[in-house]
């Protein structure tokens, strides 16, 4: 044990006691504290404590959820106490904005996480814990090492391509980025939600804002805690695929279905790589190409904190020092995430005035995955084997008789190396005084300063058929970005008999800036069998380039809470914001919102005919926030400004003679300005039998104006590749909110459930031109007035063929045979149009790519040592298309073949999947094949619905008994878990939760990185 110096000078008494709840029950975990000095311990299992104590101490008892209690010993070496409930404990305090209110008196929708329970899965970020516990937020991730899930609170709000995550606010800290907080580092977390929660941050809080607050110590005994785990990750679905000999089987039939003789070295045939007299099939290559692909990965974390601090009645301290180490080396040969994280907080009051700083540095180190192996693993054909030395770079990729379009997975992580490597210091200080009790100035400082060292290096070699062999080289980016912020602010807080005004004024500015560098160089040659990758080395330079930008904000705001009674409550909030991304006509933007509520169970006729109710209130609110945020060149920067290109070669007259000049690579965008969303909310919550069942809802209309959608414009006008922006789109998102909780302590066994269900329904309500659509990757999906975002748009699939009869009566309305050029076994495509042919005229709106339903359960229970806890989640009515299986079972590519999936024949009359046909039919069997692949067709789309075992964790904490005779050691605990250990899906890809290949197309699966099943133990140990 450690004390002051003053403490142990003073202690000739050894106390000792026990503290009860209000049942009568030892309470653990008690904080005993010396008043006026940091010499303290905590109850153990049983609630009792001894500690060394001058005689004429006051004792003061404290913990979450009761009243704290101070003893006066007066010469006494015993105390019992008996803690009692404090309802304002129990009712929470949140931060919402600016302002810290008790939480029974929010008017606004506001969500907080239960740290704690969510953080006990191995995660890389806690965004990732936050999936579907708390209700209104969506969180689709992937099992990528160290890869950042996309957030939506209340859905997707934008159509400019930018960001529609949700701004982070780390202790006074704004911020985008959430992959380099350490997550055991967080004590609280608060999802605001509508815009009387949001409003005060303005431009930032158009999507949401995540309020995180980290660790800081506590009076007491200096305290040192350790958490470490270490597990394995593993894809937990793999496919059925053909081996090498099923494979050829299956080629010849596909081969022979064409017309095409299998054995012939024709320039459309697999000439040999089949089974048959003469070829040059390989019985000695069978690879089993996700054997050799996939690997067990490793995840480890481990944390080491040192904490602690002293409570006076005038001076107070604290202080915090964290460690991490996170290491995940991922399911696929090639990509890792390390992060080295090390947090000092730290704080001091004296008198009137306070002082905190909160800091963290990270560093990274990141292996990129390459290319789309995801694909490639499956389409690979098994008589290729992974390497070959007669290939350039020793790999192997097929031949002119062995013929494919798939390229090495393997070798395209080994023979290209894409590293990142980061370092960031983030944090903030902030100084306040009082001016009265109840009048507080407070200057906030935050910085987020961050630097990059990136680098490509790419071995010569050869990864795809019939490609040219790739160039040895070095890319090098170097860079830095940094983002400061300064706020000030006034803030009035006092209760006037039943009137409690807390209110605040400030002002802020905000910058960010930008640059970075970029160097290339060619030729590289191997020395020894091992590539030298630096510049220099080289004898080939390549480009040469940089960059660099910048925006700043300047802001006024202003927030207030009002209640009368603690019954009827009122909030507004106000923001002006102005953006140096708009000309100084639009430059400024006025955001606020206000919200109501009322507190039933402070009224008497509730108190009294209702006892069992002991919060009961309803709220609503309504308000604006406004949005600068789009996509473009230079951080969308300068879109109110053409964008020039320098240094372009111009060829005059007939003499060829070379000059340098200019052009215009991209039109202005000069009259945008802030888009706006306007949310109306209404709620309740509802706590019963002292809170043990509580109930939360919301519903919610969301509505952006004025959005900066992006307008298509032709190059011959001087537009190149980038966007031009037009405020003139609307969306609209609404949906129901619900979050049920029941919690049980009953003695030595505790237990509880925790429910939440989000509905969302988005709509686009206008575009810039009347009839626009919008398009996603690969001309799959549609945004359109009337649809959600990113609606799949495909050609109905009808079906199969079952005979030649079915295809010569298959006609339109003029009598026009429609697929004329089919065969009994081909697929066939609904005729939308009735204009008798198949073409893209016939696409039709075949399904959202945003769910219409989310759900989160949260089981856990503890007896004595034991704990266990269960999370579950679940997505439906979304869905998904599938390039996977449209690689595999189109039957037309030298690709391979799902084994569990059974073509047409005669034999076995499918009428899901067609004959096998090989692409290189000629004439009708041609058109025939192409039809069969055709790839925007409701043939590959999927339903997204799935249900996940998320999370389970069982853990024991070893009893005081045991853990008290080692010196010092307050208390151990052990523990397994599992995540994303079962799935129930109908989606036959990797994994039904994709984050998709861009904005519009969130639900089209290319090579999506899948969310991998992992099991880890730990421990967590507190000296």
């Amino acid at each position: 044990m450690r004390e002051s110096s003053a403490a142990t000078r003073a202690a000739d008494i050894t106390v000792t006691g026990r503290v009860r709840d209000e049942k009568g029950q030892g309470l653990p975990g008690v904080n005993v504290v010396v008043k006026g000095s940091s010499n303290g311990t905590q109850t153990d299992a049983e609630g009792r404590f001894s500690l060394n104590v001058p005689d004429n101490a006051t004792l003061v008892f404290s913990f979450v959820g009761y009243a704290a209690q101070e003893v006066a010993l007066g010469g006494r070496t015993s105390v019992d106490v008996a803690l009692v409930p404090d309802n304002r404990a129990l009712s929470e305090v949140v931060v919402v904005g600016y302002l810290t209110e008790n939480r029974q008196n929010v008017s606004s929708s506001v969500s907080s996480l239960d740290v704690k329970e969510a953080t006990k899965a191995p995660v890389a970020t806690t965004t990732q814990a936050l999936q579907g516990r708390v209700s209104g937020v969506q969180v689709t991730g992937s099992g990528g090492p160290g890869d950042a899930p996309i957030v939506n609170i209340r859905g997707i709000g934008t159509l400019g391509n930018a960001s529609s995550g949700p701004l982070y606010v780390i202790d006074g800290l704004w911020t985008d980025n959430i992959r380099d907080l350490n997550p055991n580092d967080i004590e609280s977390l608060t999802v605001l939600k509508d815009a009387s929660s949001t409003a005060v941050y303005g431009s930032r809080g158009a999507n949401g804002v995540i309020q995180i607050t980290t660790k800081k110590g506590r009076a007491g005994a200096p305290a040192i805690s350790f958490n470490g785990y270490r597990g394995v990750e593993q894809v937990y679905k793999r496919y059925n695929l053909t081996n090498a000999s099923e494979w050829a089987d299956r080629a010849v039939a596909a081969y022979r279905n064409a017309g095409l003789d299998p054995l012939n070295n024709g320039q459309n045939s697999l000439a040999g790589a089949v089974k048959g007299p003469g070829g040059a099939f390989n019985p000695n290559v069978d690879t089993d190409w996700q054997k050799e692909f996939f690997q067990t990965g490793v995840i480890e974390d481990y944390n080491l904190s040192f904490s602690g601090g002293s409570a006076g009645e005038k001076n107070a301290t604290n202080f915090l020092v964290s460690g991490e180490y996170f290491h995940q080396e991922g399911i696929v040969k090639g990509p890792d995430f390390k992060r080295y994280s090390l947090r000092l907080n730290s704080g001091l009051s004296r008198g009137r005035f306070r002082f905190q700083e909160n800091v963290q540095l990270t560093h990274l180190d990141v292996r990129l995955l390459n290319g789309a192996p995801f694909i490639d693993v499956l389409t690979m054909l098994p008589s290729i084997p992974v390497r070959d030395p007669a290939n350039e770079g020793g790999f192997g990729t097929g031949s002119p008789v062995l013929n494919t379009f798939a390229t090495n997975p393997i070798g395209a992580q080994e023979l290209l190396r894409r590293t990142q490597s980061d370092n960031r210091l983030a944090g903030n200080v902030s100084a306040e005084y009082s001016f009265f009790d109840f009048l507080t100035y407070r200057l906030n400082v935050a910085l987020d300063g961050h630097t990059y060292s990136n680098a490509d290096a790419q071995q010569s070699g050869i990864l795809r058929q019939n490609t040219r062999i790739n160039t040895s080289s070095l890319n090098e980016f170097l860079g830095y970005d940094l983002f400061l912020l300064g706020e000030n602010t006034l803030n009035f807080n006092k209760r006037l008999g039943d009137h409690s005004i807390n209110a605040l004024v400030g002002y802020s500015e905000q910058s960010f800036r930008q640059h970075g560098v970029q160097a290339g160089a060619q030729g590289f040659t191997p020395a020894g069998g091992q590539y030298f990758f630096e510049l220099s080395a080289a004898p080939k330079v390549g480009v040469v380039q940089g960059s660099s930008y910048k925006f700043t904000k300047r802001s006024f705001f202003a927030q207030a809470a009002y209640d009368f009674k603690n019954r009827y409550l009122l909030s507004v909030s106000g923001r002006r914001d102005g953006s140096s991304r708009f000309k100084p006509d639009n430059r400024w933007g006025n955001f606020g919102a206000v919200s109501l509520g009322w507190r039933l169970s402070e009224e008497g006729f509730i108190k009294e005919s209702l006892p069992q109710i002991n919060n009961l209130k309803l709220r609503a609110s309504y308000g604006a926030n406004g949005n600068d945020a789009v996509a473009g060149a230079y951080g969308g920067s300068y879109l109110t400004a053409a964008i020039v290109g320098q240094n372009v070669n111009y060829v005059i007259g007939t003499g060829q003679t070379i000059v340098n000049g200019s052009t215009q690579l991209a039109l202005p965008s000069p009259d945008i300005r802030w888009e706006e969303r306007y949310t109306k909310d209404a709620g309740f919550d509802l706590g019963l039998w002292n809170d043990r069942l509580t109930v939360s809802a919301d519903y919610y209309i969301s509505q952006t104006r004025n959005a900066l959608a992006p307008v298509q414009v032709l190059t011959y006008l001087g537009h190149f590749g980038t966007t031009l922006y037009q405020n003139a789109g609307d969306i609209e998102n609404r949906g129901f909110e619900l979050a049920l909780g029941y919690h049980e302590n009953r003695k030595a066994f505790t237990y509880g459930a925790d429910f939440t269900l989000t509905t969302i329904k988005n709509e686009v309500t206008a575009l810039p031109v009347k009839g626009q659509v919008l398009e996603g990757g690969e001309l799959l999906t549609r945004s359109q007035v009337g649809r959600s975002l990113g609606e799949f748009y495909l050609i109905p699939f009808d079906g199969i063929f079952q005979s030649q009869d079915e295809v010569a009566n298959y006609k339109s309305s003029n009598g026009t045979v429609i697929q004329p050029y089919a065969s009994a076994g081909d697929v066939r495509y609904r005729d939308t149009n009735d204009d008798g042919v198949i073409n893209n005229s016939d696409a039709v709106y075949a399904g959202k790519s945003i769910p219409n339903l989310l759900m989160g359960l949260n089981l856990n229970a503890g007896y004595k040592g034991f704990d266990l806890s269960v999370f579950f989640n679940s997505s439906s009515g979304n869905k998904i298309y599938n390039q996977a299986r449209r690689d595999l079972e189109s039957y037309v590519g030298p690709n391979n073949y799902n084994a569990d999936v059974q073509p047409w024949t005669p034999e076995n009359p499918s009428t899901t999947t067609p004959r096998l046909l090989q692409g290189g039919g000629l004439g009708n069997l041609g058109l025939a094949a192409s039809n069969n692949s055709l790839f925007n067709t409701t043939r590959w789309l999927e339903d997204g619905s799935y249900v996940r075992l998320r999370n389970i964790q069982l853990g024991y904490t070893i009893p005081k008994s045991v853990t008290s005779k080692v010196p010092s050691l307050g208390s151990v605990r052990v523990y397994v878990t599992g995540r994303n250990v079962f799935t129930r899906t109908d989606y036959t890809g990797f994994d039904p939760e994709i984050t998709g290949t861009g904005f519009y197309s969130r639900g089209v699966d290319i090579s999506s990185y899948p969310n991998v099943r992992s099991f880890t133990g730990g421990v967590q140990v507190n000296f």
